[in-house]
């Protein structure tokens, strides 16, 4: 029992000392540039758009897939028209 404990222990010691050794994370769709926290926020932001709330249904959605009718936006057509 003692000897699997050791072993155990061994095991995780090495996988811990792997995973520091290993280069930083890169983005998935582009392996040569590094992860950057600091232009991750930036580039979100910059990308980011409104979200509206549909007066039928409660969903929310981007506000260029929005229909708007009357002072109210819908998450569609067929939601329009039933107000």
């Amino acid at each position: 029992m003692r000897l699997l404990f050791w072993l155990g222990l061994v095991i995780l010691v090495i996988l811990a000392l792997k995973k520091k050794a290993q280069p930083p994370a890169t983005r998935s769709g582009n392996p040569e540039r590094p992860l950057n926290p600091e232009n991750a926020g930036s580039q979100n932001a910059a990308s980011a758009e409104n979200m509206v709330c549909c007066a039928h249904c409660q969903i929310y959605l981007p506000a260029s897939e929005a229909v708007q009718r009357a002072g109210q936006v819908y998450c569609s057509q067929e939601h329009a028209d039933l107000a």
